[in-house]
C-alpha cells in the first residue's frame, strides 16, 4: 500500500494540517484590538530576526464524543522559507522549492512541488514562513487577560473568525510569552466538537543558520527507501 493513501498515514497528515492551520491564525487577525495586534506583530518581526530556529511541541487531540484523548509530540526546525518537520513514523522537508513526505516504516518518500495556484490552502499549511506573512482579514483578535504558563509569564489573546458561517473554527485561544515574545501554549475549538491543544516548549534559537542541505531529504543516507518523485 501506498504510504500517503494508508489511513493511520492520512490522519497524521491531517492532523499536521490543522496544526500548520494554527500558526497561519496567528497572523490573520481583525484590527478590533490594537494592543493584541501589536503582540503578534511583535512575536512575528521577532521570529524573522531568528538565523535558524528549532521548536519541541506536544498536540492533544480531544473529541467532545466518547473517542479517548490522543496526544502526538513533534518537533520543528526552521530557516527562512526552509523548514523540516518530525512527528512520530513521519519526516517532512521542505527545501524551498521541493516538499519530500518521508515515511521511515514503509521506506518511501514523496517528492512533489508546492502548487499555490491549485490548492492555495494546502500551500500555506505546510509552508510555516507563511504562518506571519497572511493578511489580516480573516479574524479579529482580542487580549483577554495576562497569565502564567509552565511558569511562564504570557499574553492570553482569544482569536475568532470574521467570516463566522464559512470558518472551520469557532475560536483560538493563544498564550504568548511576555519576555520573549514566543508562543507557548493554543487551543482551537473546532465546530465538529473536535478540540487541539498545542503546548510549546521554549524555542532554541541557532546563531549560526543551519546549512540548506539540512531541509532536503538524502538519498545516499537512505538507500533503500523507495523514491516517489512527482514533480515532473
Amino acid at each position: 500500500m501506498n504510504a500517503i493513501n494508508n489511513p493511520d498515514t492520512t490522519k497524521k497528515i491531517f492532523t499536521l494540517h490543522l496544526f500548520f492551520t494554527f500558526f497561519c491564525i496567528l497572523c490573520v487577525y481583525g484590527q478590533n484590538d490594537t494592543l493584541s495586534q501589536k503582540i503578534i506583530d511583535d512575536m512575528a518581526a521577532k521570529f524573522k530576526t531568528y538565523p535558524s530556529v528549532s521548536i519541541s511541541f506536544s498536540v492533544t487531540v480531544t473529541q467532545l464524543q466518547d473517542n479517548p484523548e490522543t496526544v502526538q509530540d513533534g518537533k520543528l526546525w526552521v530557516k527562512g522559507n526552509r523548514y523540516k518537520l518530525e512527528i512520530p513514523d513521519f519526516v517532512i522537508y521542505f527545501d524551498g522549492s521541493k516538499i519530500y513526505q518521508y515515511f521511515p516504516e514503509a521506506k518511501e518518500v514523496n517528492i512533489s512541488p508546492p502548487d499555490p495556484d491549485e490548492n492555495v490552502e494546502d500551500f500555506q499549511l505546510m509552508n510555516p514562513q507563511t504562518w506571519f506573512n497572511l493578511s489580516s482579514k480573516s479574524f479579529k483578535s482580542k487580549l483577554v487577560r495576562e497569565s502564567v504558563q509552565n511558569g511562564r509569564k504570557a499574553y492570553e489573546i482569544d482569536l475568532y473568525p470574521i467570516e463566522v458561517k464559512t470558518a472551520r473554527y469557532s475560536h483560538i485561544h493563544i498564550m504568548i510569552e511576555k519576555s520573549a515574545l514566543q508562543l507557548v501554549y493554543l487551543k482551537a475549538f473546532l465546530k465538529d466538537g473536535v478540540q487541539y491543544a498545542v503546548s510549546f516548549k521554549p524555542f532554541d534559537v541557532f546563531q549560526t543558520a543551519l546549512r540548506d542541505s539540512y531541509f532536503t531529504f538524502n538519498h545516499l543516507e537512505h538507500p533503500n527507501v523507495e523514491v516517489i518523485d512527482l514533480t515532473f
